[in-house]
């Protein structure tokens, strides 16, 4: 996830791996139980998309659709590596 999703937060990566390894996937690769999961993380976690389905104002599938730009920019954002800060070299240094 480092690799692929470096702008992820730790605790979400440290909750995707533990989730991912909880599970038996047949027939599914590392990469995609990753994915599968990571996208289940969002969707529950950072989106409105469970409320919509307690309000009974979308169907399953429609708030799904609703959401999926969300989903699809938070992951987009995790794929881009995280803010790193370089300390300035002083002329002596360099």
């Amino acid at each position: 996830m480092r690799v692929h999703h470096p702008g992820c937060p730790k605790k979400t990566r440290l909750t995707i791996a533990a989730r991912v390894s909880a599970r038996e996937w047949k027939d599914i690769k590392l990469g995609a139980a990753v994915g599968i999961e990571l996208q289940k993380y969002v969707r529950h976690s950072l989106t409105d998309y469970d409320e919509l389905l307690r309000s009974k104002m979308m169907t399953r599938e429609e708030a799904r659709t609703f959401i999926a730009p969300q989903v699809q920019e938070i992951l987009h954002v995790w794929r881009k590596p995280g803010l790193k800060l370089r300390v300035a070299r002083t002329e002596r240094e360099a």
